[in-house]
């Protein structure tokens, strides 16, 4: 029969199961369980879709705004007036679908209008093509009003095509075609449909529109023979104006030469005047001299210039003989006796022929 525990054999039983408990807490530091395994694997798979989240929920609250547009925030659909995003950079929102961010393109854009046909005060139909040149001066009004570049567009197209038709109502076909650059008023009629279409397309779009002007000119075939008459007509009187120009400038010419050569002449003539005067002086001045010293001979040399002048070259004469002047021809000179007077000097005759008693 047994009485009592051996206390020995108790001391040897614990400390194996200490020794169990110690190798079976280093298992399971060195190789983790199935369990664990799976425990840290969800935990990792959970942190990184926290991280997922937390990135896009921080990426859905910023926007970026680049250089030269404008961001307007709207909560829930309704645009907020002190959201406006209006320099580049990164901004801050409330996450979708609480906020939404609209880029508004604030740079200066331009576009060609179709052709539109319209009538001058003339009646001749024409085809303009427009362009425009505008940006977005208040972004909040455009989104709310058109919303997309293309509908702003559309709605100039139309402010633009009316004003043009009014104002080209006032004018005749020579204000857009003509040779006379006077006559063009092309710019007027721009800037007339500028103004027209300026105050409206801002208090309506918030669109500020720059500039309008007319690209190209075309005619539809009933109106090009109208044009082309207009055109030869416009040459024909340019023509003629510059003809006119022309005569009335060779008669302004004409005149000034003949005032010239009437004031040169009349000089000319002074100037032979005067020297006419001093060689008849001279010539009187020796035909005294040369009667004072041959008188008979001076009067016949008289008489022979007397008869050239009133014979001529060609003449035949019936005269008597013993009358002056042709008395000359008959009786010549005598000679003078020895130891008078010297003869005198005279044109066309030799003085020693006149010595020696011979005539010429």
């Amino acid at each position: 029969m047994t009485t009592g525990a051996n206390p020995t054999t108790d001391n040897a039983d614990n400390a194996d199961n200490a020794d169990n408990a110690d190798n079976v807490d280093n298992a399971d530091l060195v190789e983790p369980g199935p369990a664990r395994r799976r425990m840290l694997g969800f935990l990792w798979r959970v942190g990184l879709a926290l991280a997922l989240v937390a990135a896009l929920v921080a990426y859905s609250m910023t926007v970026q705004v680049p250089e030269g547009f404008n961001a307007v925030v709207t909560r829930f659909g309704k645009p907020m007036e002190d959201r406006i995003a209006t320099h580049a950079g990164l901004h801050w929102k409330l996450p979708y679908p609480i906020e939404q961010v609209h880029s508004i393109d604030m740079r200066r854009r331009i576009f060609n209008t179709p052709f539109t046909a319209t009538f001058t005060r003339d009646r001749k139909n024409i085809v303009l093509l427009d362009y425009v040149v505008w940006h977005v001066e208040k972004p909040l009004l455009f989104l709310q009003s058109v919303g997309t570049p293309e509908a702003a567009e559309q709605k100039l197209t139309g402010m633009v095509a009316d004003k043009k038709n009014f104002h080209m109502g006032n004018y005749d076909l020579t204000a857009l075609v003509s040779m006379d650059s006077a006559d063009i008023k092309t710019a007027e009629i721009e800037s007339l449909v500028l103004r027209d279409i300026q105050g409206p397309a801002l208090e309506k779009f918030g669109i500020h529109v720059e500039q309008v002007g007319i690209k190209r000119i075309a005619y539809p075939e009933e109106n090009m023979s109208a044009v082309l008459d207009q055109m030869r007509a416009e040459r024909k009187s340019e023509a003629g104006e510059l003809r006119a120009k022309g005569e009335k400038d060779a008669q302004r010419i004409r005149d000034e030469a003949l005032v010239l050569s009437e004031e040169t002449l009349r000089k000319g003539r002074e100037e032979a005047g005067v020297i006419l005067g001093r060689a008849e002086k001279d010539a009187a001045v020796i035909y005294a001299r040369a009667h004072e010293m041959d008188p008979e001979f001076y009067t016949f040399w008289r008489s022979l210039q007397a008869i050239r002048k009133t014979l001529g070259s060609k003449a035949t004469v019936i005269l008597r003989n013993d009358e002056g002047p042709f008395k000359a021809l008959f009786e010549p000179p005598q000679a003078q006796p020895s130891g008078g007077a010297p003869p005198a000097i005279v044109p066309g005759v030799d003085v020693r022929e006149r010595s020696s008693g011979r005539t010429p």
